[in-house]
């Protein structure tokens, strides 16, 4: 029996899933003290490390060693730092998005982690809503921006601001008061607009002349 080796991604950062001898399993190195193991029934001809949660191969997708059914590997691949998935569906780190067309979803920024902050987080749009999610969560799910009515028209202003051309947003929530026209990012939670300042979704004061 051969040595078992840890599987790398495209970027060569370490994976959940290892192979011997022709065989892949999914145990991951920061749970191995709880002896968790499932062996994947994996082509490794064809076999591709998206992350360290998920592997494919021409005919099958898992999460953490789990057969995601009815997902075509064919388009499921890491859209960034965050989500991951293709037309069958949608992943954040926690689980399942819940995106309404996975199908038209789209990424609007990299899903990185600011500088001195833990935790991603990203935008992202399909035909019918904008979304947003934060690694400082506890569920896969990411919040729909449903005061957004037309997502094509959704632009970003920051990692934490956005607007359409009704309402400025901060992250899933609606910036009360704020005008889009004129509003501007001043720092990474604070903005401004021809009326008044604003830190995340709230006003605090008028600006003074």
């Amino acid at each position: 029996m051969g040595y078992a080796q840890i599987l790398k991604d495209s970027i060569g950062r370490p994976s959940g899933y290892r192979e011997c001898d022709g065989e892949v399993c999914w145990m991951p190195q920061r749970q191995s003290y709880d002896r968790e193991f499932r062996q994947i029934k994996l082509d490794t001809g064809t076999m591709t490390v998206l992350d360290h949660d998920f592997i494919k191969d021409a005919a099958r997708v898992y999460r953490r060693g789990r057969l995601l059914g009815g997902v075509d590997p064919g388009d499921f691949r890491v859209l960034n730092g965050v989500y991951v998935g293709g037309s069958g569906g949608i992943w954040t780190p926690y689980g399942d998005a819940k995106i309404a067309h996975p199908a038209s979803f789209q990424v609007l920024d990299d899903g990185s982690a600011a500088p001195g902050e833990v935790f991603p987080q990203s935008y992202g749009r399909d035909e019918e809503f904008v979304y947003f999610f934060s690694g400082s969560t506890d569920t896969g799910k990411a919040a729909r921006l449903r005061a957004c009515k037309d997502p094509a028209a959704f632009v970003l202003l920051s990692r934490n601001y956005g607007k359409d051309g009704q309402r400025v947003y901060y992250q899933e929530w609606v910036v009360k008061g704020a005008d889009p026209e004129t509003f501007q990012v001043t720092a990474p939670h604070d903005g401004k607009d021809k009326k008044r300042l604003y830190h995340a979704s709230l006003a605090v004061e008028t600006p003074k002349e």
